[in-house]
């Protein structure tokens, strides 16, 4: 068998120039390989090697194939002789036949380098190389994420914008939008496969079921697990190729190609498995930060979705009433000690008919309100003041007009505290789902076990 070299334009391995700009770049490349080609010209020694009678009909069909000359009908591609070729020899030493040399793919020339190219590099080199991979990854994402204008190609690198409440989260809401996708495509296979296990089955439906199961799983679930690998690349890759400026096109196909280079030479084997988390996505656009700063910007994404479902303070009771309430206790029921008891409050262990007119309570509704402790002054304010006040500064529980029954809760991972509602409603139990996992991320970072 022997290949005959067409003298038309080069071709990208099969395929055609898609472009003039494309073919201009061929046109080079096979310029380039004719002046690498060696001028002396290769002697019959070297082209057809000695195989006794079978190296006669080797060179006959070598010989029908020189002749040929191209027809009509013939394509630009290279052409094939005669199939009808001697096979191997088995004795006698073969010499190869030299063709032309192969002219490389532009495809090849954009791929990243396999991890396993660079495992013998050195280090600073290795170090270099993740440098230059955040660096692309980080001016893609400010570009995607925050509105950054996209750099042409030999203009200088902007400043890094700042790790402000606005930038922080936007990168929030997008890692949330893309978890949403993600769980929409999950509930629409389940239901999927629900009717296709229905039509083969031949039973009833059981949709009710199936949507329970994804609402179930979505209540229980992290609300900001780990993104997985393949939607966040997905995305990227959609932005690279629908979008409208070229130059934003070109610059999210370079993040494109930094996450597979990250994945191959920074990537932990729990990262390569389990996905993107939040932190690592912050980490990406400011690569910069160390993992305390990560964990301050996730607090203050924790902040704000805490903002969200905090009550108001309750205010505390007014001077001239708290002054009121203090000479009632002490007139009326303390009379210098200090602390009272339920009976105290109803009038004694036996109260007659007039100390029973002059008393607010009996002692039915006090033992309800107070229990068996022993009543202070303190106890009195919180309980006797009026409704949704605090009668003194330590109050940490009390009963609203319209919220019902608050609690001051501290939260130490974000150093703020806040009243929140002790019976929360099914929306207020669904956003705090998502500040405890964004709490537990916070801890995970500040501490250096965050990936």
């Amino acid at each position: 068998m022997a290949f005959i070299r067409c003298g038309s334009e080069p071709v990208l391995g099969k395929k055609p120039a898609r472009d003039p700009a494309e073919a201009r770049f061929l046109n080079f490349l096979h310029r380039y390989s004719e002046k690498r080609r060696p001028s002396r010209p290769v002697s019959r020694a070297q082209t057809q090697p000695n195989l006794g009678s079978s190296g006669s009909s080797l060179g006959s069909s070598l010989k029908r194939a020189s002749t040929l000359k191209p027809g009509p009908l013939q394509s630009t591609a290279p052409c094939l002789s005669d199939t009808s070729a001697p096979t191997r020899p088995s004795s006698g030493k073969v010499k190869p036949i030299l063709l032309a040399p192969v002219t490389p793919m532009t495809a090849l020339l954009r791929r990243p380098m396999s991890a396993g190219s660079l495992q013998g590099l050195s280090s600073p080199k290795n170090d270099a190389i993740r440098q230059r991979v955040l660096s692309k990854i980080a001016s893609g994402l400010h570009v995607a994420l925050l509105g950054q204008r996209p750099k042409q190609q030999h203009e200088p690198e902007d400043e890094a914008p700042e790790a402000s409440m606005e930038n922080v989260l936007r990168v929030f809401r997008h890692f949330r939008r893309l978890k949403r996708i993600e769980r929409e495509q999950a509930a629409e296979t389940k239901l999927m496969y629900e009717v296709k296990r229905v039509q083969e089955a031949w039973c009833e439906p059981n949709m009710k079921s199936a949507i329970r199961e994804v609402e179930e799983y979505e209540a229980g679930a992290n609300p900001i697990s780990r993104l997985h690998w393949a939607t966040f690349q997905a995305w990227v890759e959609q932005e690279a190729t629908c979008g409208v400026h070229p130059q934003y096109r070109r610059t999210l196909a370079a993040v494109l190609r930094g996450l597979q280079l990250w994945k191959q030479l920074c990537a932990s084997p729990a990262q390569s498995s389990e996905g993107i988390s939040l932190g690592l996505l912050l980490s990406w656009v400011y690569p910069d930060a160390p993992c305390t700063r990560v964990a301050d910007l996730l607090a203050c994404i924790g902040k704000q979705e805490l903002e969200s479902i905090r009550h108001q303070t309750p205010r505390l009771v007014d001077p001239d009433e708290r002054r009121q309430l203090e000479r009632i206790f002490q007139n009326e029921y303390a009379k210098g000690r200090p602390s009272i008891s339920t009976d105290d409050m109803a009038g004694g262990s036996f109260p007659d008919q007039r100390t029973k007119l002059l008393t607010l309570v009996d002692s039915h509704l006090a033992q309800e309100v107070f229990g068996d402790k022993q009543i202070d002054i303190r106890t009195f304010l919180e309980h006797m003041c009026e409704r949704g006040c605090r009668g003194h500064e330590q109050v940490r529980s009390l009963t609203s007009q319209f919220s019902g029954r608050l609690r001051d809760a501290e939260n130490p991972a974000f150093a703020m505290s806040g009243w929140l509602a002790e019976t929360p409603s099914k929306t207020e139990l669904a956003q705090r789902r998502l500040i405890d996992a964004v709490e537990a991320e916070v801890i995970a970072w500040r501490s250096g076990i965050g990936y």
